[in-house]
């Protein structure tokens, strides 16, 4: 068995740390990454979790989970994002936190699994593609014409043009999060979008 190089372990290091709980003290926004069926294991090439440091440099702390949800259940995120089951599992979450009384997070789903449950926030959104449903009351967007174009299901949250428009949404929510400067300057009010990359398979 091939051992991860230097790159490897620095991913597998950044995502155990999105992991972690919330220091005390930690006020960035909380977005919940949460992978589908059987990827219990985070891995690079497969799944949302691939974004968490992505995210994290626009500001965000990134705690990821499986659909299970078995380490991530207590959290209120300000932005939900599933791929698969764990698109499911968001749906559900958000639902829990409204009924709950909590504020609404903005959610995100990628091939939402089938008996995935209405949105049940202001505003979700599902990147589909072909064969896989849409989402009741979400705003559904066709990954294949917004430039993944024969991604297959797995390998779809990790495709660059799929992560690019997550990132572009979680930019834009930050934005609205984040008070307009008492003075006008030209300084941008937040980071750019990271750039995804494609990853590369191993053997």
């Amino acid at each position: 068995m091939k051992k991860p190089d230097g790159r490897a372990w620095l991913l597998i290091l950044s995502v155990l740390l999105a992991a972690a709980p919330a220091r005390a003290g930690d006020a960035r926004p909380t977005v919940l990454l949460l992978d589908g069926l059987f990827i219990y294991v985070h891995q690079a090439y497969v799944g949302v979790s691939a974004l968490a440091p992505l995210l994290e440099r626009l500001g965000y702390r990134a705690a990821v989970d499986t659909h299970l949800m078995t380490r991530t259940a207590i959290e209120e995120p300000v932005l939900l994002v599933g791929h698969s089951m764990g698109g499911t599992s968001a749906l559900r979450h958000a639902r829990a936190m409204v009924e709950a009384g909590k504020p609404a997070p903005v959610v995100i789903t990628i091939d939402a699994a089938f008996g995935s449950p209405p949105c049940p926030v202001p505003r979700c959104i599902n990147y589909f593609s072909p064969g896989f449903p849409k989402v009741e009351g979400a705003e559904n967007v066709d990954a294949w014409q917004s430039g993944a174009f024969m991604a297959n299901h797995a390998l779809l949250a990790t495709h660059p043009a799929v992560q690019r428009l997550v990132l572009e949404r979680a930019r834009a929510l930050m934005d609205e999060r984040t008070p307009a400067p008492a003075v006008s300057s030209n300084a941008p009010r937040s980071a750019p979008v990271p750039t995804p990359r494609p990853i590369a398979a191993g053997p």
